[in-house]
C-alpha cells in the first residue's frame, strides 16, 4: 500500500478494509471507530458508484462493491469511539488496533545516505549509480563502495587519483618544497627536502624563495642527505626556473626533476615538517 502515501487517512482505511473482505471470506464481525467507514462498509451493497476524479478512490470502492455484492457468508459492521475507557472485549480490542497503528505510525524510514547503503548492499551500484540515484556527495557514495566487501574483492588495485609514489631505496626520489614560518621573522622562507624512503628531513631558512636560496638548500641538502636520483618539486616559480634545472640536471649531478606537485604531495610534505616540529 506505499501508494496510499498522499492520500487522506479514509482512504487507508478504505483500502485496509478492501483488504479484510479479500482475505476473510467466512462470516466475519468488523469493528472500527471510523465513522466514515461504517458508513460506507453499510450501505455498499448493490450501490452504483459514478464516476469520480480520484482514480485510487473510485478503484477501491468499485471493489468493496464488488466484494461485498458477492459475498456468500455474513458480516456485520459495527462503529464504536476510539480513545475511551469502557469495559469489554471491543473496546479493548480497539485499544489494541489503535497501539498497532500508533507503532507504524512513529516508524521512520532512514535517511538518505542509509538508503543508499541498504540498496548498495543489494545492487552494488558504483559511485556515480549512488549519486543519481538518492543524489549524495560523492565523497558519501565513496565511502559506501569503499566499506563494501564484496566491491573490495571484486576491485582492481589501483594507486588512486594523485597519490605520490615512494622511492624503494634511499636517496631515490625526494620531495622538496617551500613553507613559511612567519615566528621566523626574516628567514620565514624554510625550504625543505624529504627522501620519500627513509623520511630523512633536511630543511634551511632563507629570507627569500628565489632560485638562489632553492640552489643554495638544495647543495646542503646533497651535502647532508646525499644526491637523489629523482627530485619532485612544487610549481613556483623558484623550480620552474632554468637556474635550478640547471643545478640538477647538469653532468655533475645527473638528477631528474618532476615538477606540477599535485596538492596530496604538498599536504605529505607538510606532514613530514610538523612531524620534525614536535620532534625537535
Amino acid at each position: 500500500m506505499l501508494s496510499l502515501w498522499r492520500d487522506p487517512p479514509q482512504v487507508a482505511e478504505l483500502a485496509t478494509v478492501v483488504r479484510a473482505f479479500e482475505k476473510f471470506l467466512e462470516p466475519i464481525n468488523l469493528v472500527t471507530d471510523s465513522a466514515y467507514m461504517a458508513g460506507v462498509v453499510s450501505r455498499a451493497k448493490q450501490a452504483v458508484l459514478k464516476e469520480i476524479d480520484n482514480e485510487h478512490l473510485f478503484r477501491l470502492l468499485s471493489k468493496l462493491i464488488y466484494l461485498i455484492s458477492h459475498r456468500e457468508h455474513p458480516f456485520y459492521v459495527m462503529h464504536v469511539r476510539s480513545h475511551t475507557d469502557l469495559p469489554g472485549e471491543i473496546a479493548e480490542g480497539n485499544c489494541q488496533a489503535d497501539s498497532l497503528a500508533a507503532s507504524v505510525e512513529k516508524a521512520r524510514l532512514p535517511d538518505i545516505f542509509q538508503q543508499a547503503k541498504l540498496s548498495h548492499q543489494q545492487y552494488h551500484q558504483n559511485v556515480p549509480g549512488l549519486i543519481r540515484q538518492f543524489q549524495i556527495t560523492r565523497s558519501q557514495a565513496r565511502a559506501i563502495v569503499a566499506t563494501c566487501p564484496k566491491c573490495q574483492v571484486q576491485a582492481m588495485p589501483s594507486m588512486g587519483m594523485g597519490v605520490n609514489p615512494r622511492g624503494l631505496g634511499s636517496c631515490e626520489v625526494w620531495q622538496t618544497d617551500i613553507t613559511h614560518i612567519p615566528s621566523f621573522g626574516r628567514l620565514k622562507y624554510v625550504h625543505v627536502s624529504v627522501d620519500t624512503h627513509s623520511g630523512a628531513v633536511y630543511a634551511s631558512a632563507h629570507a627569500e624563495a628565489k632560485t638562489e636560496h632553492t640552489k643554495k638548500h638544495l647543495v646542503q641538502a646533497f651535502s647532508v642527505l646525499g644526491i637523489p636520483k629523482e627530485i619532485k618539486t612544487g610549481n613556483g616559480p623558484a623550480y620552474k626556473s632554468k637556474g635550478s634545472w640547471s643545478l640538477s640536471s647538469s653532468g655533475e649531478w645527473n638528477i631528474k626533476l618532476a615538477s606540477l606537485t599535485p596538492p596530496q604531495v604538498k599536504l605529505w610534505l607538510s606532514e613530514h615538517i610538523r612531524r620534525s616540529n614536535r620532534s625537535g
